[in-house]
């Protein structure tokens, strides 16, 4: 019993040795105007946490709250989503990279002001990929851009939705610290 202890010990000290621990997230802001509509204002936040596992694996977890706020109505979620990022070529500073997982969450919503308000709220669900590049800016310093996701996303009693969703809202920016 004692070298099988012995021998995890070694292994996760060896794995531990060569991971590295990186923490960053994203800030995102977005003005939509449908036609004949108001001006929807989005911000979002998503701070995360991971780990490098190795040269093409790596493990994390973020915590995404988003904000919409139209004249009359807001709508605020958030969400942990946690995920593996395979990075499947590398060239100099720049890596290519699909991080693969879900997110489990809550979304509310109020419409109107005052004594008039209704507020609802449902649960929020969603898996799927989304690929994504990385320029590694320094030793310490890592730029991150993730465009599009493909997979399944369900807002409870609002709508449910899959396949591949490739445009500005799906554009997310960030930077990560490595230490």
């Amino acid at each position: 019993m004692k070298k099988v202890i012995l021998a995890a010990i070694i292994a996760f000290t060896s794995m531990a040795a060569s991971a590295q621990v990186w923490m960053g997230g994203s800030l995102g802001l977005n003005f939509t105007k449908p036609e004949g509509g108001e001006v929807a204002t989005s911000f979002s936040i998503a701070p995360e946490v991971g780990y490098t596992l190795s040269d093409k694996w790596d493990i994390a977890i973020a915590l995404n709250e988003s904000l919409t706020i139209t004249d009359g109505a807001s709508a605020n979620s958030i969400s942990v989503e946690p995920y593996a990022r395979y990075t499947f070529a590398k060239t100099g500073i720049v890596s290519f990279f699909v991080d693969g997982g879900f997110g489990i969450g809550s979304a509310a919503v109020a419409v109107g002001d005052g004594d008039d308000e209704e507020v609802g709220s449902a649960f929020a669900f969603s898996i799927g990929f989304k690929p994504g590049v990385k320029f590694a800016v320094s030793e310490k310093i890592t730029l991150v851009a993730k465009l599009g996701f493909l997979g399944y996303e369900q807002v409870k009693a609002s709508y449910s939705n899959f396949g591949l969703s490739v445009d500005n809202n799906a554009l997310s920016l960030g930077m990560y610290w490595s230490f």
